[in-house]
Parts: C-alpha cells; sequence; structure tokens
C-alpha cells in the first residue's frame, strides 16, 4: 500500500511539474521570452478548460467539496466579466462579432487552472506542491541565464524587434520566479510551510530567494518586478526588513562608489540610471493612454470592450499600429468597460478577497502577494492577464485548509465537524 502511495506521488509531482511549466509561461511565445513558441499556452487553456468540463461532469450527480464549488462561484464571476462582457460590449460598440471578442479575452479564462491545480495538489504532501513550484522556478532560473549568455537558440521570428535599452534581455517564466522568491522570502522569515504550517529550513531557501532576485536583476530586467519584490519583502519581513535593507547596502556600497563594477558584474546600469531619472512609462505606453482617455472622454465613457487582431486589423483602424491594452493595465480595463469599470473592479476586489477567505480564514502570505502585486496594477492588468496568479493564490488558500485535519487531528484520529463540508476525509491518492 504504501509502494502505491509513493508511485502515485511520483506520478502527480511529475504532472504537476509539467503543469507548472505551462501555468507559469516558461515556453510561452512573448517578445521578451528567447524561447517562447507559438500555441503553448493556448494548449495549457484547453488543458484547463477540459479538465474543469470533464470535472462538473464526473461530479454531476455527487456531492462536491465546498472547496471546489467556492472555486466555481470565482471561476463564474471572472469569465462572465472579464470575457464575456467585454466581446457583448465590442459587438454593440464596433459590431465585432461575440466569437472573436472571446478570443481576444481568452486569457481570463486561465482562472480555470484553479481546478486542475488543486485536483493536482490534493494528491501530494504540501511540501511536494510547494517544492515543484521551486523546481519550476530554478528550471526558469537556468532558462533564463543559458538565453542570456546566448546559448540557447533565440526563436523569436523577428530578432530585429529589440528593446536596445535592455540588451540580452530575457523574460523566461518571470512569475515563477517571483512565486519562488515569495515562498523562499516567507520560510525565511517563519520557517514554516505558508500551507500547512510544516517546518522548513532558512538559511537554504534564503540563498535560493537571493538566486531569484540576481536573475530578474541581471536577466530579466523588469522594473515593476523589482518594485513588486520589494513591497512583498517589506510586508512580510517588516521589522527584518530594515535590518535587511541596511545589510544589503553594506553589500552594494563598494558598487556604488565604483559604479564600473556593476559593468564588469553585467548589471544594465545606463538602463536603471534612465529608469529611475526618466520614470517607467515608455512613450508607447503613454500615447496608448492618452487615447483611451481621449476616446473616453469623446464617447462619455461608454464601454468599448476588445477587439481582436483577427477581425479587420482590431484596433489598428481605429488607433494606431502601436495600440494594446495589455501594456496599460487598469487604463484598459477602463477602454473596456468605460464607467462600468468603477463599479467591476471594487466588486471584483470584494469577491476575490471573500472567496479567498471562505478557503481559509488565514489570508497572511496570499494578502501580502496580492497587495504587492497591486503595486504594479496600473501597468499590468491583475483581472484580465494575471488570473494564473490569482488562481495559484486561491489554490494556496484551499490547500490550507485540505491539510490542516491531518496536521492537527492526526495523532487524535478524528476530524473536527467543520472539515466534513469542506474535504473529504479520505484523501486520495493519485495511482
Amino acid at each position: 500500500m504504501a509502494t502505491v502511495q509513493r508511485r502515485g506521488g511520483v506520478i502527480a509531482v511529475t504532472l504537476l511539474f509539467g503543469i507548472m511549466v505551462l501555468h507559469f509561461g516558461l515556453f510561452e511565445a512573448a517578445p521578451q521570452n528567447p524561447i517562447g513558441m507559438k500555441f503553448v499556452q493556448e494548449l495549457y487553456l484547453a488543458m484547463c478548460v477540459g479538465f474543469a468540463l470533464l470535472f462538473m461532469a464526473g461530479t454531476a450527480g455527487n456531492k462536491k467539496s465546498n472547496a471546489y464549488s467556492t472555486l466555481f462561484v470565482y471561476i463564474a464571476f471572472t469569465i462572465a466579466t472579464f470575457t464575456v462582457l467585454p466581446a457583448l460590449f465590442a459587438y454593440l460598440f464596433y459590431g465585432q462579432p461575440m466569437y472573436y471578442g472571446i478570443i481576444e479575452e481568452r486569457r481570463a479564462m486561465f482562472c480555470l487552472s484553479a481546478i486542475l491545480l488543486l485536483y493536482i495538489g490534493q494528491r501530494m504532501t504540501a511540501s511536494q506542491f510547494e517544492k515543484t513550484i521551486l523546481v519550476t522556478a530554478v528550471f526558469a532560473v537556468v532558462l533564463s541565464w543559458l538565453c542570456y549568455k546566448e546559448i540557447l537558440p533565440d526563436l523569436r521570428p523577428d530578432t530585429g524587434n529589440r528593446d536596445l535599452s535592455r540588451p540580452g534581455r530575457s523574460s523566461v517564466g518571470v512569475l515563477s520566479l517571483t512565486m519562488g522568491y515569495f515562498l523562499c522570502l516567507y520560510y525565511w522569515h517563519t520557517g514554516k510551510s505558508p500551507i500547512d504550517g510544516s517546518p522548513r529550513s532558512k538559511q537554504i531557501y534564503a540563498i535560493l530567494a537571493m538566486v531569484f532576485l540576481l536573475t530578474i536583476v541581471f536577466v530579466t530586467q523588469t522594473r515593476q518586478v523589482l518594485l513588486m519584490l520589494a513591497v512583498f519583502t517589506i510586508l512580510c519581513l517588516r521589522g527584518k526588513a530594515v535590518v535587511l535593507g541596511l545589510i544589503g547596502l553594506a553589500l552594494v556600497s563598494p558598487l556604488i562608489l565604483n559604479p564600473h563594477l556593476l559593468d564588469w558584474a553585467g548589471v544594465n546600469v545606463d538602463f536603471y540610471i534612465q529608469s529611475f531619472s526618466e520614470g517607467a512609462t515608455d512613450e508607447i505606453r503613454q500615447n496608448t493612454i492618452e487615447q483611451i482617455m481621449f476616446h473616453l472622454k469623446e464617447n462619455n465613457w461608454m464601454p468599448s470592450g476588445s477587439l481582436s487582431l483577427m477581425w479587420n486589423n482590431g484596433f489598428k483602424r481605429f488607433f494606431s499600429f502601436f495600440f494594446f491594452l495589455s501594456d496599460v493595465g487598469i487604463f484598459g480595463t477602463f477602454f473596456r468597460f468605460g464607467l462600468l469599470a468603477f463599479v467591476i473592479i471594487p466588486v471584483a476586489f470584494i469577491l476575490y478577497f471573500n472567496v479567498a477567505r471562505a478557503l481559509n480564514p488565514n489570508l497572511k502570505f496570499v494578502i501580502a502577494v496580492f497587495v504587492a502585486n497591486l503595486v504594479i496594477w496600473p501597468l499590468q492588468g491583475i483581472f484580465e492577464y494575471q488570473q494564473g496568479l490569482i488562481a495559484m493564490l486561491l489554490v494556496f488558500q484551499a490547500l490550507r485548509t485540505y491539510h490542516a485535519p491531518s496536521v492537527v487531528y492526526e495523532s487524535v484520529g478524528t476530524y473536527p465537524p467543520m472539515y466534513d463540508s469542506l474535504y473529504d476525509i479520505n484523501k486520495p491518492s493519485l495511482s
């Protein structure tokens, strides 16, 4: 029996690693990802949709746990609000057929990944789940540096269209790097798992957190991500953050006194100095935001939805060649929903918070991660483009409750009534 469980655990972990590689977009086709491949994320989305449909069909006649029912509330709201509504508004405003709008806003449907991740996560220990995330992040580190050193071939078709201010930049699975940093810093601060509270080594994960941070600074070179990590560090460490900041200042003081050492180490000094002096908003984003605000003013803040390039070249006919809602975050939300955005945004925040709290009342880790991401929300769509992150955080909450009975009541052999409605007592294994 033990051999079957171990075999099932190995299968589940191996399967989860493959899912994590897709979930964190290590091979997602993007301008900053040299090893990105087309349709990889669409394949993962199809997997999530297919699994969710099979799960619902398989449990239609059975009593589902409240965890899945709660997640389906979040999923139904997200898809209806951030996929269907923009498609409807684009149909009403521009006449674009509905299915083009749904295809354009398909990324919000990554909320369905919560069902797949929770199903696999319930078939392993909390340690295995967390370590799979970290292994995926380490894999992203290796790929990032191989791309940075030009050891791996650049698969992007338009090699001439590059950001010259950041030569060699490689964004390979940046979400996995940040999630790995969050976990490691939490381990270093608390010495325990954010899921089941089991002990974790502080020193090892402190070193690993530094590896993730250095990769983001040298290779990823994304200003918003660095700001997000700084905010999470302050929220997580609090008083320790001051001590850590002083230690870090002492370590980098030789580099501050002699900036040429940074050039020797490979840091793009000119880019960071320019970012500090001129800000993080580039001309393309600024022009897009100006066009959006002018459009909203001219049309009395009516919702305009989203246009797809598959339908008459999308926004190019109405605005410019470099008009992309994905680059302007909350301003893109305003464009899609108009005045309704001032209702939809707070309602979404309240619903997500209540869903997370319903899954587990302890929100310490999840709130710190989410608030840190809100710092970069103005230029990165939380609702439209970060559903993979939100789904992952909600799975953390669900697994926290799922593993709680075995931690607290295993020695007694009984389980409190409150967990009977949330999860099956006999936890399954993938065999």
